[in-house]
């Protein structure tokens, strides 16, 4: 799916959530919000980041050719912004000439008198005119970074373009031009916040080396190879120096770690032991050290500074530093591998890489891999504002240093808490269909073959989360459903029932048209269009809302369900003379045929 098609729902929802007058304008606020800001420092105050986008996006009558100005009065620059929001590249050089005639304008370069908008007007008065005061004209000392965003731009679209602005670096005006198309923006989008931070560390002067090297990202057959230019320092770190960091910034410096911290088992008790050697320590040969990237890094003497720092790999080892180990003798050194990446659309693609490549201490699983998605981390954001702790990534449970905050209000000796494992099962039975499989289901739902349709990141996320509640609301309601009627059915009392009875429930949807259904995959298909956020309780961590005789329609399909158990118990006492065991229903739930054979006698008695 492209690009475009990927955000146009959460687009069309920015544009009836802020009254803009097109998804044009709208593109331009997603844009910035869900992308740019992850690269660009903007003069933001840190309130209301939507509020503060909306005031700097100027499109309308008399932009003067912008879409959104910002300013960055720290480094003096002017930021210029124009999207085009198309499967097909609109930019033209005609509509650049706006933007030159609005710069010669600013700069006082000729009598052109120009009437901006009253948006353009005031960032003009408020922002701008605080950089381009008389002084930094005459010294040039500032910046006007152009940014132009569309679907596509070819050689010839970008000369001409870059052609256009020549004279002003004839005259040492300092103007910067930066093309982004559809790729770089799903970069950006599909990336996560690095963690701020600048960092020093000891390190042993004698044991450094450098190597520069572009790193080559494949991508599909139907995409352009890329390369990004990186710096790696091998370095060999005190860790004394490295614990009262690691206990400082906490977790914020492992965002891009994909497993947290897994507790004293044997890999870490062993770590545990070699710090304490002191000078017989032989740590440094022993463990494999740590992987780190940053967007830049300074060595001078003993020390290495550093800014925007990041473990991606050695978590364990670096925890165990901080969480087991009182005292660090001097002598105790980690080998580090520090990889500088300027560009920062890149970051987290190139640490995932280095992440999955380095690691050979415990093996990373498909679901510690998914769990910076960006998905996942909305499911987490969600939850996390109604006190909901969602379980992403294996021992993160264990890094939350006051959990009061997910204290369950009904038994204050429990924590609200979800798992995603539990979530994507749940899923797998309701919308797929899918409620057994003998290839095993926990990590079933985290393969190619089924994450990007459990955690889709082709619609609009909140919709995607909303189902995703749904199912595991339904899941909870069967757990229930299960235990105050198990006693009264035989059926009930196996373990492989409860993701049947989820999958079967979603029939109830379609009890006023059982007709048109006939089989799984058209439940499947028909569920992929429909709307479930009314059956979710916003106001109470996403509960499940009454649904009208969901109850009595459960009922229904478990006396089917007992009935097709009972013809089987009966057909093996006739035909072999034998008692049919509890095992064997185990047996035969869990058999990839059976939900299959189940679902079509279900589907005949409901239209009876």
């Amino acid at each position: 799916m492209s690009f475009y098609n990927k955000i146009h729902e959460q687009v069309a929802g920015i544009t009836n959530s802020y009254n803009y007058q097109n998804d044009g304008t709208a593109f331009g606020h997603f844009a910035i919000r869900e992308c740019f800001s992850k690269i660009i420092e903007f003069d933001f105050d840190g309130s209301d980041l939507d509020q503060f986008i909306k005031d700097h996006l100027v499109d309308g009558s008399n932009d003067l050719g912008n879409d959104a100005l910002f300013v960055n009065r720290k480094s003096n620059e002017i930021l210029m912004f124009q999207f085009k929001y198309s499967e097909s590249n609109l930019i033209n050089t005609e509509e650049i000439r706006k933007n030159r005639k609005f710069i010669d304008w600013l700069l006082k370069l000729n009598e052109t008198t120009l009437k901006p908008n009253y948006k353009v007007e005031r960032i003009i008065d408020d922002e701008i005119s605080q950089i381009l005061t008389d002084e930094n004209i005459a010294q040039q000392k500032f910046s006007i970074v152009l940014y132009y965003v569309g679907n596509n731009f070819d050689e010839k679209n970008i000369s001409d373009i870059k052609a256009l602005y020549e004279s002003y670096q004839e005259k040492g005006i300092n103007v910067i031009i930066r093309f982004y198309d559809y790729n770089d923006l799903e970069n950006l989008f599909e990336d996560i916040d690095i963690p701020k931070n600048d960092i020093e560390l000891s390190i042993v002067p004698e044991e450094c080396f450098i190597k520069k090297a572009n790193y080559f990202d494949r991508k599909t057959k139907t995409e352009i190879e890329s390369k990004t230019e990186i710096e790696t320092a091998v370095v060999s770190v005190k860790a004394n120096s490295l614990k009262p960091i690691i206990e400082d910034k906490k977790e914020l410096i492992l965002a891009l770690n994909v497993r947290y911290y897994k507790g004293e088992n044997e890999i870490n008790s062993k770590i545990k032991e070699e710090y304490n050697q002191g000078s017989k320590s032989n740590f440094w040969i022993l463990n494999n050290g740590i992987n780190a990237v940053c967007e830049n890094f300074t060595i001078i003497e003993d020390k290495i500074r550093i800014k925007n720092f990041q473990i991606v790999n050695g978590g364990q080892t670096v925890k165990t530093l901080s969480r087991v180990v009182r005292d660090v003798p001097d002598e105790v050194q980690i080998l580090m591998r520090l990889t500088k990446i300027s560009e920062k659309m890149k970051i987290s693609r190139v640490s995932m890489a280095i992440a999955v490549a380095s690691n050979s201490q415990n093996a990373i699983t498909p679901r510690d891999l998914h769990s910076g998605d960006r998905i996942q981390r909305h499911i987490f954001s969600k939850l996390n504002e109604k006190g909901i702790f969602y379980d992403k990534k294996d021992g993160e449970w264990g890094t939350v240093k006051d959990k009061r905050k997910y204290q369950n209000p009904k038994n204050t000796r429990t924590h609200l808490k979800i798992n995603n494992t539990d979530v994507a099962k749940s899923f797998m039975s309701f919308f797929l269909q899918i409620p057994i499989s003998t290839k095993g289901r926990n990590k079933l739902v985290f393969s190619e073959a089924y994450y990007d349709d459990i955690f889709s990141a082709n619609v609009n996320e909140d919709k995607q989360f909303y189902k995703l509640m749904l199912s595991y609301r339904i899941s909870r309601f069967v757990v229930k459903f299960k235990e105050k009627n198990q006693s009264n059915f035989e059926i009930l009392q196996n373990t492989y029932i409860n993701d049947v009875m989820i999958a079967l429930a979603a029939l109830h949807f379609y009890k006023g048209v059982l007709s048109i259904i006939s089989s799984c995959d058209e439940v499947v298909s028909s569920f992929k269009e429909i709307d479930v956020k009314e059956f979710i309780d916003d106001n109470d961590n996403f509960a499940l809302k009454p649904i009208k005789e969901l109850e009595v329609f459960m009922l229904k399909i478990v006396n089917i369900l007992q009935n097709i158990l009972e013809v089987k118990q009966e057909a093996k006492k006739e035909y072999k003379n034998e008692k049919w065991i509890p095992i064997e229903t185990n047996n035969w739930l869990k058999k990839d045929g059976t939900y299959n054979d189940i679902f079509k006698k279900i589907i005949i008695k409901l239209k009876q």
